[in-house]
């Protein structure tokens, strides 16, 4: 996963951000909307992004109709756009938007508990904030990401702290571990081996199920203590090794987003004069950042598993201690790296201010708070903080015993590090001195390669019995832009090698000259930038490896076509003869604006302002335009669709500069690309400010819920109970029934559900599905006279999920859709057809009104089942056994006080109004049963 930033302190137009990301890595990019948190403490009112949660929407949905995944930073430090005591916002961007992904977190070792800023909240409230946000993300399939940096007044709210001070944060983590996302940061100066342990060590224990890497620039200083000579060739070490050596699967950054990602760029007149706003990328996001992120998914650099970094790694250590100073408490050993990778001229803690290691030879040491599983038990050696002293007394008597763990393999001072036939290299000085190295081959037959490396050169060496493949990458456009000159040998090959080189990304053109001489090849290599090299070399060396796993890339699935409305900012519209445009509104006299700013309209005649809209699915859409008017009315506006006029818009006044209006019309938009046009038509006195456009399909809000065992379903298919399906029965096909190549040719194997759509337009099918495994992921699927489409490869899951079966443009009245089986044991539990995105059990299907449409006896559940719970408002119950219509519903306090009666009208089903209950946990009793269901009423 890359998640890259459309950022507030861009001013950005997100769309123009998404355009600069290559094509082919967009299925692995997840688009992450940074908020930032820059306030005024007196009044709390926030500057960069003043209506967070309003930008935060229009920019997802933005993603949503480019179809790419999407999460919300709405945190750095202490400091957050949203609450960190109501969920609600949290769970609507869950349920409103399918390309939605979760929430970042970033930095979080500031901010928390300052008595002087009101916005600042206790670390406690939000380490809660974090447990309910990991339930959450479990929920609807998403992700809590949390980027972690440190310094020596931060131990106590470090990751192990989270865990130790926080026993149901760390019960979360631990059951929902796959949703959380722990990264490590580069934004403070010190602390920087203590900071890739911990963060490490969270994964490898079990208590994170992913690991990601944040890289800044603010945390870096040469050896001379010069922030100026940052430039993100550096990134390449850490990222590199990581990925390919400790398992970290996440990139996110990097920052600062403004000077390392992304620019705007002077504003540019069009062919038919109107003039847009411009972004660009910055060189090294290109040549670096991207480029790195391209071996991975090219399978150059493999990811290994977290079993295989545990096998690598071998030691462990627990922090099991009590008491003391902080760093006693939650850091790792004060000395653990000394004698191992720490550089010489480097220090501890908060004098650890360098990350680059002296050595390959020892992997990363993780610091743990507990071993959570039987994965993270299987560490070759667990070493207890408590005794840490004891087993290694001095510096000599770790480096021994490590040393028999992990035998040397190269000589040289270049860091080398390995797994299975892969290299990570790096030239570890930051002082501009060369590295070298002699490698004695694992896997090629040739005897060893000589490195020479230039100042922060990384690469990847990849070996196999008679190949290398080398990439080499140090672009650096800061402190020197001119070729650096980088050197192999290769030793020990029967014959001269071949080779080749590609310049990958975009600099200057590299320059590769050999020589034969002794029977050693030299590369000299003079380059500039990231390239690949490709060495033919063989040799009569015996005992080699031979056995190595491949690279096994699978490309994301894209969210489903988003059918909602979309949004589009007025100061990101492309314009001519308009009056001031405001890309930041926080200085401004005017409120209650969305996104980041508006646009004054001006009194020009020739004033205008326009937006193309791509893929867009032609029909009926409705318009509106949300605009302040302080006093005055303009009548002289006029709506052009493809160069059409198809209105003239009314603005009346809104009475002041905080108070905004709609005003709506209904327009036809053809298939593909649109443009939508507001021209004067003749010149105004009055100052219009136009804050935004959005564009709703007219079949918005439509929907049909159709429950699987009530369609016209064919003897193939079983109805199972389950009381986990939406009406305690779902449909599957009859074991051994597989139809891979062609749609089931009769009706036996076919499921038929008629259903009425009122306004015609696009719709998504989607199903509430189990897939247990990719050989029973998949149904045929057809729509009215359609063809038959393959749905194969939904997701896969043990437990009820929903997914797109299809897209169709559906006219208003009558159809038919019809489910043929593929694979055996895919089941099937409900349909929902609308332009929405389903969550949990659906609403209220239309074609069970009655147990009579049931062509099968109506059993209810073994169970009585209660949701959602926590509760807010409402508690559904879904009765099992034994329930009958008349029964009582009793709800009691925990005090044992009956707080609540009721009696059961539906047999099957109920929606308990909870809404006037206090806050705290209660206990439900139904009928005659003995057994008491408990929830909590938020």
């Amino acid at each position: 996963m890359y998640l890259v930033h459309i950022d507030t302190w861009n001013y950005a137009n997100p769309q123009k951000i998404i355009d600069l990301i290559p094509v082919e890595i967009r299925p692995y990019v997840v688009m992450n909307i940074s908020l930032s948190i820059s306030h005024d403490v007196p009044t709390s009112r926030f500057k960069v992004a003043e209506y967070g949660y309003e930008v935060a929407k229009s920019w997802l949905r933005v993603c949503a109709e480019n179809r790419m995944w999407a999460m919300i930073q709405c945190s750095s430090g202490g400091f957050t756009q949203f609450s960190d005591t109501d969920l609600s916002v949290y769970e609507d961007f869950y349920k409103n938007y399918p390309n939605f992904l979760g929430f970042n977190y970033a930095e979080q070792f500031w901010g928390f508990d300052d008595a002087i800023d009101p916005l600042s909240p206790s670390w406690s409230s939000r380490i809660a904030h974090f447990t309910n946000l990991l339930q959450l993300s479990n929920k609807y399939g998403g992700y809590l990401v949390v980027s972690w940096c440190g310094n020596q007044w931060s131990p106590s709210i470090n990751p192990i702290g989270m865990l130790k001070r926080n026993p149901q944060f760390a019960a979360a983590c631990a059951q929902y571990k796959q949703n959380y996302i722990l990264c490590e940061k580069y934004t403070t100066r010190s602390y920087k081996f203590d900071m890739e342990s911990l963060a490490l060590g969270t994964y490898l224990s079990g208590y994170s199920g992913n690991y990601g890497i944040r890289y800044d620039d603010t945390g870096w200083y040469d050896d001379d203590g010069n922030h100026a000579g940052f430039t993100m060739a550096t990134a390449g070490a850490p990222v590199l090794e990581h990925a390919m050596l400790t398992g970290q699967t996440v990139i996110d950054g990097p920052e600062l987003i403004w000077t390392q990602c992304f620019r705007e760029l002077s504003s540019a007149i069009t062919s038919d004069g109107y003039r847009e706003r411009k972004w660009g990328t910055y060189d090294q996001f290109n040549n670096v950042s991207i480029d790195l992120f391209r071996k991975i998914i090219d399978g150059h650099v493999r990811i290994p598993t977290r079993q295989e970094v545990i096998n690598r790694t071998k030691v462990a250590i627990v922090n099991n201690v009590s008491s003391g100073n902080g760093d006693a408490i939650y850091s790792s050993p004060q000395t653990l790296f000394d004698g191992l990778y720490r550089m010489d001229n480097d220090g501890t803690y908060q004098n650890n201010l360098n990350f680059f290691k002296k050595s390959g030879r020892y992997p990363t040491i993780p610091t743990v708070f507990q071993l959570n599983d039987n994965v993270a038990n299987s560490f070759q050696i667990k070493v207890n903080k408590s005794d840490y002293s004891s087993r290694w007394p001095t510096t000599d008597s770790k480096i021994t015993e490590l040393n028999n763990l992990f035998p040397q393999e190269y000589t040289g001072n270049i860091y080398a590090g390995r797994h299975e036939n892969g290299w990570v290299v790096y030239n570890p000085f930051r002082n501009g001195q060369q590295a070298t190295a002699n490698i004695p081959f694992k896997y090629n037959t040739s005897e060893s390669i000589d490195l020479t490396l230039s100042q922060y050169t990384s690469g990847v060496i990849k070996e196999t019995a008679n190949q290398l493949k080398i990439y080499l990458n140090n672009f650096d456009n800061i402190l020197n832009t001119g070729l650096k000159t980088d050197v192999i040998r290769i030793h020990g090959s029967s014959s001269k090698p071949t080779w080749s080189f590609t310049d990958r990304a975009a600099h200057q053109p590299s320059n590769v000259t050999e020589s034969w001489s002794g029977g050693i090849l030299t590369l000299t290599i003079a380059h500039n930038g990231p390239l690949d090299i490709t060495l033919n070399c063989s040799g009569n060396f015996t005992g080699r490896l031979t056995k190595f796993t491949p690279s096994n890339i699978v490309v994301p699935a894209l969210p489903p076509m988003y059918l909602g409305t979309r949004q589009y900012e007025m100061e990101c519209l492309e314009y001519k003869n308009i009056g001031p445009i405001t890309t930041s509104g926080y200085n401004g006299n005017i409120r209650n604006y969305h996104g980041q700013g508006y646009i004054q309209f001006g009194t020009n005649s020739a004033a205008a302002v326009r937006e193309s809209l791509t893929n867009i699915n032609g029909g009926n859409y409705t318009l509106q335009i949300r605009y302040l008017l302080e006093s005055g009315r303009v009548d002289n506006v006029g709506l052009f669709v493809n160069n059409s006029q198809v209105a003239t818009i009314g603005f009346t006044s809104t009475g002041s500069l905080s108070t905004w209006n709609t005003v709506a019309q209904n327009i036809t938009l053809n298939p593909g690309t649109n443009t939508i046009e507001l021209r004067a038509l003749s010149s105004n006195t009055d100052l219009l400010y136009l804050d935004e456009m959005t564009i709703a399909p007219a079949n918005a809000g439509q929907e049909i819920w159709l429950e699987a065992e009530c369609g016209n379903v064919g003897s193939l298919w079983q109805v199972p109970q389950s009381s986990t399906a939406s009406w305690g029965r779902y449909i599957t096909i009859t074991a051994g029934n597989n139809s891979l190549n062609n749609a089931p040719s009769n009706n036996e194997g076919i499921a038929t559900y008629n259903f009425n759509v009122g306004v015609s337009g696009n719709y998504n099918i989607w199903g509430r599905l189990r897939a247990p495994s990719a050989d029973d992921d998949s149904f045929w699927v057809k729509v009215d006279n359609g063809n038959w489409q393959n749905m194969n490869g939904l997701k896969s899951s043990n437990v009820w999920d929903w997914d797109v079966l299809a897209t169709a443009n559906l006219s208003a009245g009558s159809h038919t859709l019809q489910i043929g089986y593929r694979e055996d044991g895919t089941n099937l539990d409900k349909l929902y057809i609308g332009t929405n995105y389903p969550t949990e059990y659906g609403g209220n299907s239309t074609n069970c009104q009655s147990l009579l449409a049931v062509k099968i006896p109506a059993l209810p559940m073994a169970e009585t089942v209660i949701y959602p719970n926590p509760a807010k408002n409402e508690l559904n119950v879904r009765y099992g056994y034994g329930v009958a219509v008349g029964d009582a519903i009793d709800i009691y306090s925990t005090g044992g006080h009956l707080v609540l009666h009721s009696k059961v009208v539906n047999p099957r089903s109920e929606k308990l109004v909870i809404a006037k209950l206090p806050a705290g946990g209660y206990l439900i009793k139904i009928g005659q049963s003995n057994k008491s269901l408990k929830f909590i009423k938020e």
